[in-house]
């Protein structure tokens, strides 16, 4: 048996986040309430923390009972430890390979970072065990002498300091990783999620992929679509011989040169469905920092940045779309009190589910 077999479901269920697993969660009553919020002002990564949050400690007590399960391997001396670990990391696969890394102190991109390639992981151990012995003795200097013990269902754990920095480096790379796929998935889910429901709700027909052929007095939008270029646009508006790329990320004050970097995606002409178009882009972000340069730089190029932390980006929204397909919509004259009862309504006539295909 691998050191997988030993790891509970709990554990191995909150490896990976999966929009399904999301979903069953929250519900789509729970994912309606989400964009609500989202068009109301709200940040989703507010929303979805808790449930990031369930994940970790699910996660951290999962490796604690490994930790249990398999006391006679993991008490060994550091240099027997890590060896018995990269052991089973040469034979694992997927999520197995996963945990043996996190064990290791290293994540998948830690592999490729630092490790750099599978065949050099055997270097890498005398360096891991060399730091961690190193650690130990450090923390004993500080700390003094460790005692105690963790006894769970029957199950004892002696404690020392060499245990504790072996189980301590595992949960800082479960937590990375972990954070990590959460971070990904709510952020292509909602952003499809959030365009989608809004431009439906303004009278857009959603297509599942680019048009062939463009009918121009039709408002269409399409999701995530790479162009010729190979930039990728969140969503693309077209109406009147005119379309509009969309690019939106929950992204705050924290990442500034994220969000500067989409600066670079405008593009004045391109050709959709047969005909030419003026193209216009409009960028949706969290938060724009007061120093960021991003509203100068994306008036020069004839851009539109909208911020989600105003309570009426969606009021914004409305009136920069129609300005530029020329069209109108009754959300452009709402006023902001009313857009809770508003949208709680549009979006009941909504099938959130055709977004995740």
């Amino acid at each position: 048996m691998g050191i997988f077999d030993y790891y509970n479901k709990w554990g191995k269920n909150g490896m990976k986040t999966t929009r399904t697993d999301f979903i069953d969660m929250v519900g789509l009553e729970g994912i309606q309430e989400i964009v609500k919020q989202v068009f109301l002002g709200g940040n989703v990564r507010d929303i979805t923390e808790f449930i990031t949050q369930r994940r970790l400690l699910n996660s951290y007590f999962a490796i604690l009972d490994l930790f249990l399960k398999q006391q006679k391997e993991f008490m060994n001396t550091t240099n027997e430890y890590v060896e018995y670990v990269i052991m089973d990391l040469i034979n694992a696969k997927g999520d197995a390979k996963l945990l043996d890394l996190w064990l290791l102190g290293l994540t998948k991109k830690g592999m490729d970072n630092i490790v750099r390639i599978e065949d050099k992981i055997v270097d890498y151990q005398s360096s891991f065990s060399h730091s961690l012995n190193h650690v130990v003795e450090e923390l004993e200097n500080i700390y003094g002498e460790l005692d105690g013990r963790i006894e769970i269902n029957g199950k004892r754990l002696e404690l020392s300091w060499n245990l504790l920095a072996r189980l301590f480096i595992a949960i800082g790379s479960q937590t990375l990783s972990i954070r990590g796929s959460s971070k990904s998935m709510n952020g292509k889910m909602f952003e499809k999620l959030v365009l989608g429901s809004l431009l439906t709700i303004m009278g857009f027909q959603f297509l599942p992929e680019p048009p062939e052929q463009v009918d121009i007095t039709k408002k269409l939008f399409w999701l995530s679509n790479m162009d010729e270029n190979e930039r990728e646009t969140d969503a693309t508006v077209v109406y009147n011989g005119k379309a509009v790329s969309i690019d939106i990320g929950f992204i705050g004050k924290g990442n500034p040169e994220i969000t500067l970097d989409k600066v670079t995606r405008f593009q004045a002409y391109k050709q959709i469905g047969g005909l030419p178009h003026d193209m216009t882009t409009i960028i949706i972000v969290d938060t724009v920092s007061e120093n960021s340069d991003l509203f100068s730089k994306a008036e020069r190029v004839n851009g539109h940045v909208l911020q989600m932390k105003n309570k009426d980006w969606t009021i914004t929204f409305a009136k920069v779309l129609g300005g530029i397909l020329k069209c109108t919509h009754e959300l452009e004259y709402k006023q902001i009190f009313l857009l809770e009862s508003y949208f709680e309504k549009e979006l009941e006539k909504i099938d959130m589910q055709c977004f995740f295909i």
